[in-house]
């Protein structure tokens, strides 16, 4: 059994630079708590928002409410952040109104609309209390957990949900799975009358390759193909194999590919750099998924490097640092939960 050393001569702990100790404790981690649930609500606005109107997810943002804060920001050149998206600007309250005005987006999600708008009414005013440095009321963290655990099973199926891909099959049923499925290394085929599988062996010479696969929001239905649908994400993912360690150089890759970051979802990186993975909207329609798509392929391809990721460019984590909210790091929970991966959001 591991036990607790004994102190003989215990000392007080040391102090931290940033320590103070007027601040109470429970009115920092209420602080923390309140970081959670308004990161990860922007983070669910902003996906739900993109699969309904793709390009046009910004009309439903109040943008005079985040375009001052942002400009301000931004004109800060010495102490820059990168942060782009609106939604980063915008206080809890316009969350709030996004979500009372789009709620069949959110009723996958989140409580009933009654209860919701009742409990975030309650927070908002706790949020008050922490952001203008108010002492609050001794239930204000318990309020805030509180509302953190009813809402972990809505989160963990908002992320869990953006992962679960499905497919177009035969891949020639949707324009886009047709246009890439020549760069598919292990396609599909019918083993079966209505049974598919990927079977076969990827050729000695193959090193580079491109998977197409689907994801649905819940509150959307499931269309082939997906191609101008709302709901619907087209989940790619460009890869490196081979008996030769290659890398993609993300820098670069994100660099090159800067104009058509606009159209896209999310970007992810990946530990060992060897793929990278894109979300689009397939409301854009086909032929601006293919040709943002087509671009971002030529671009990961010449991208490609021999050897391993070197350590002089620092970790994959400090490049999605440098870049804005919708490239994200590797074992971030948008890029890896599934629906067996139970696990609690918020540890709340």
């Amino acid at each position: 059994m591991n036990e607790e050393p004994l102190l003989l001569s215990p000392s007080p702990p040391r102090r931290r630079a940033h320590d103070v100790h007027e601040l109470p404790e429970r009115v920092l981690q209420t602080y923390a708590r309140l970081w959670q649930l308004e990161t990860w609500l922007r983070r669910m606005v902003y996906v739900e928002l993109r699969a309904h109107l793709g390009d046009d997810w910004k009309s439903n943002v109040k943008l005079e409410k985040a375009q001052l804060p942002q400009k301000e920001d931004k004109a800060l050149v010495h102490m820059p952040t990168p942060e782009e998206d609106p939604l980063s600007y915008v206080q809890l309250s316009e969350l709030c109104r996004i979500v009372s005005e789009n709620r069949r987006l959110f009723d996958p999600f989140l409580p009933p609309a009654v209860v919701w708008e009742g409990r975030m009414k309650e927070i908002s005013q706790v949020r008050h209390r922490v952001a203008h440095f108010r002492q609050g009321n001794e239930r204000d963290l318990d309020r805030v957990v509180h509302l953190l655990r009813d809402l972990d099973k809505g989160f963990w199926k908002f992320i869990t949900s953006y992962n679960c891909q499905r497919h177009v099959l035969p891949q020639d049923g949707d324009p886009v799975f047709a246009h890439f499925l020549p760069l598919d290394l292990i396609p599909f085929v019918e083993v079966a009358p209505r049974e598919w599988a990927q079977a076969g062996s990827i050729p000695h010479d193959a090193w580079f390759g491109v998977s197409v696969a689907a994801t649905v929001r819940p509150w959307a239905k499931w269309t082939e193909p997906v191609a101008g649908h709302e709901g619907i994400f087209y989940d790619v993912s460009i890869y490196l194999r081979g008996s030769r360690r290659r890398y993609f150089d993300y820098q670069n890759l994100l660099e090159n590919t800067r104009r058509l970051h606009q159209h896209v979802a999310h970007i992810c990186l990946e530990d060992r750099a060897d793929s990278v993975r894109v979300t689009i909207p397939a409301i854009l329609g086909e032929q601006r998924v293919i040709e943002v798509l087509d671009h971002m392929i030529d671009m990961a391809r010449s991208s490609a490097r021999p050897g391993e990721w070197p350590s002089y460019k620092g970790t994959i984590k400090n490049v999605a640092d440098e870049w804005p909210e919708y490239v994200l790091e590797p074992q971030h929970p948008l890029t890896l939960l599934t629906r067996d991966m139970p696990c609690s959001i918020f540890e709340a």
